[in-house]
């Protein structure tokens, strides 16, 4: 049996940032999500933004709208520099919303320290999707080797957070 092809949302809005310490760069989803999907919480949804394809989650906020995250990376790549650059975005729901793509690094250290591999069961998707897309996104092997090397120190510790603080220096 073919397929049923997802149905497609698209729409342009202007680049948005906002306030304060955490000044995220975002765009508006302009339907209304609860009605769409039924549901008022996060939802996970793949996209083009620009042409430049993304698995990401439509956020709520606290003013009831949902809206799309774009960091520095994306943000080149598509080609939006400044609040009010204009994104094109063509939107689908992800038919695998708790899917993780493991980078191969990672994966390989949870098959030889099953204790690892114990603790990562215990993650929430959203905690593993920012594991993974930390190690992945360094640019070499040895970074990403010293990412999961670090992940490893922190399983044992107790202390997820990933990315930079004032204990983590990569």
């Amino acid at each position: 049996m073919p397929k049923k092809k997802p149905q497609i949302w698209t729409f342009t809005a202007p680049l948005e940032r906002m306030t304060g310490r955490f000044a995220w760069s975002y765009v508006e989803f302009p339907h209304d999500v609860k009605e769409l999907f039924g549901k008022r919480g996060e939802v996970r949804v793949k996209c083009l933004m620009n042409g430049v394809p993304v698995d990401r989650a439509l956020m709520p906020t606290k003013s009831g709208y949902h809206i799309l995250v774009l960091g520095g990376d994306l943000r080149r790549k598509a080609n939006v520099k400044k609040p009010g650059d204009p994104v094109n975005v063509e939107l689908w729901l992800d038919p695998e919303p708790d899917r993780i793509n493991i980078p191969e690094e990672l994966a390989d250290t949870m098959d030889f320290i099953p204790e690892m591999k114990a603790a990562w069961n215990t993650l929430t998707p959203g905690m593993k999707r920012s594991m993974c897309y930390w190690v992945d996104s360094g640019k070499t092997v040895e970074t990403r080797a010293k990412r999961v090397a670090e992940l490893l120190r922190r399983f044992e510790t107790g202390h997820f957070q990933v990315g930079k603080g004032p204990d983590r220096k990569s």
